[in-house]
């Protein structure tokens, strides 16, 4: 597989062609978080000689081990969805020096002018990583003729630490700030594999998706993107400030001894993610299908006068002219329950009415003979699992598109339907499933099974994410009221009739 070399505004870089594709692996886009830069905002790299190697996956940014408090069936879910090690760093390396990207394009230099799809890793941010395998951009940029970009960005304690009382301005959105200098390095330098930085898509699944919504809100990233894609993460209310305050004290309490900037800027990074593991702990103490949720709790972005003004999408002006596509799976609680053990492929009928009651107080019976009625071939676990997901996921998304359609933006959406038989059917069509059928994974992690049905199912997300990073469209009908969402897999029809533009479907037919 012979190399090649690129210039960019750092430096050279040297990466792999593989007859159908180019990679760059492990790109710095931001000098090393740590020492006297941790908590800052992302700062630039240091400029180097000669050529630098772009072969590997640059370190994974610091954070808690999520083996470490899975149960239940949580262990082999997590084994089946991140194979090289069952976490999100995948047997990698973890370091403070984790402003990175990955680059895949097709290897035609004659292709110019191509989308740029930027991928932004669920998580909820405090963790996950621009390196897992579900989310190799390498199929996905051949089949959908564009360039794909994956980051890795700063989280949890040391990405959003509300420090700004101690003189470290932006220390409470960091992460984000990372992911803007990412979307920088983007426009000043992807030209050099093809890509066009006035088509950019950004792209994001859970934690992933609300970082989508949340660049919606920042003025440093209005003119870095031009089209967006949120999956499985419909939460568009910031972290108001003073509960980011709460969460740095309730941090700062369990560290030992660490009183001023200096100090905490030299604590082993262990001793923070102990800390940021309590908080997350308690955090989880209640099922996740209790309550509602506007915005993920915790260590997240919050309410900044100059990064983050408002709730994302409150400006228009900030959200003027861009496309959006939004959408959910079925079922998907089947994967944030598995650690609970209640959540079991035996579940009855009675137990699901009751545990429908105990999230909806005295609405368990009418639930259940709805959800029954609607789809009489579910076991019981599925239908409770299907209506947390619509309470927690499809509900708020639909009212943020009618909010946004009702403001004239146009917006799309759909419903991954297509399920999984792993675990003997428990998780159903769940969160993090689709992620592979949209970047052509779905034979490198088994989570998806063996149906044979997912290989179609995935090339039309692919062709869907393509066409809407080439043209604005993923090929049907905007949201209007009374539309149903686009749906993927399942017993859908018509999956395979999306019209895609020419160039696209040439490119996938290769």
């Amino acid at each position: 597989m012979p190399y090649f070399e690129i210039h960019t505004d750092s430096g050279a870089l040297r990466g792999m062609d593989d007859g159908d594709v180019r990679s760059l692996l492990g790109v710095p886009y931001g000098a090393s978080t740590g020492g006297a830069n941790r908590f800052r905002a992302p700062q630039p790299v240091e400029p180097w000689s000669g050529v630098r190697d772009a072969l590997a996956f640059g370190p994974s940014a610091p954070q808690v081990d999520t083996r470490t408090h899975a149960s239940a069936n949580g262990p082999r879910t997590l084994a089946l969805l991140y194979p090289r090690g069952g976490w999100p760093v995948e047997a990698g390396s973890t370091d403070e020096d984790c402003l990175r990207l990955n680059v895949w394009a097709p290897s035609d230099r004659s292709l110019e002018g191509l989308p740029v799809l930027v991928w932004l890793h669920g998580g909820g941010f405090t963790h996950g990583s621009g390196n897992e395998m579900t989310f190799n951009g390498d199929v996905l940029a051949r089949a959908g003729g564009m360039v794909v970009v994956t980051v890795t960005h700063r989280l949890g304690i040391l990405g959003f630490l509300d420090l700004r009382d101690r003189g470290l301005a932006d220390s409470a959105d960091a992460g984000m700030l990372d992911i803007v200098a990412a979307l920088q390095w983007v426009q000043r330098n992807i030209g050099e594999v093809g890509g066009d930085p006035e088509r950019v898509t950004v792209c994001g699944q859970s934690g992933g998706s609300v970082k989508v919504a949340t660049l919606h809100g920042m003025p440093a990233a209005k003119d870095l993107f031009t089209r967006a894609v949120m999956m499985s993460g419909p939460f568009t209310t910031a972290v108001p400030a003073a509960a980011s305050e709460q969460v740095r004290d309730r941090a700062l309490s369990l560290l030992v001894g660490p009183a001023t900037v200096d100090e905490l800027r030299t604590l082993p990074v262990d001793a923070l993610l102990d800390a940021q593991a309590v908080i997350l702990a308690q955090g989880a103490a209640a099922r996740f299908g209790a309550g509602a949720l506007d915005s993920l709790p915790g260590f997240a972005p919050s309410i900044d006068s100059v990064h983050l003004p408002a709730d994302p999408f409150a400006d228009p002006e900030l959200s003027d002219g861009k496309e959006l596509m939004i959408g959910w799976t079925a079922h998907e609680a089947g994967l944030l329950l598995v650690d609970d053990e209640t959540y079991t492929t035996g579940l009855t009928p009675a137990q699901a009415v009751r545990l429908l009651d105990e999230d909806e107080p005295g609405e368990g019976e009418r639930l259940y003979g709805r959800l029954s009625a609607q789809h009489p071939a579910e076991p019981p676990h599925l239908l409770w699992s299907r209506r947390i997901s619509e309470r927690i996921f499809r509900d708020p998304a639909v009212a943020l598109v009618e909010r946004l359609a009702s403001d004239g933006k146009q917006v799309w959406t759909y419903q991954f339907d297509q399920t999984t038989e792993v675990l003997g059917g428990l998780l159903g069509a769940c969160h993090s499933l689709d992620l592979s059928y949209v970047f052509g994974t779905v034979d490198r992690i088994p989570l998806t099974g063996r149906d044979p049905r997912r290989i179609d199912v995935s090339r039309d997300m692919m062709a869907a994410w393509a066409a809407f990073a080439h043209s604005g469209n993923p090929g049907w009908e905007a949201w209007a009221a009374g539309n149903a969402p686009h749906r993927f897999g399942g017993d859908a029809d018509g999956v395979h009739d999306i019209d895609i533009a020419a160039p696209v479907r040439a490119l996938i037919a290769r």
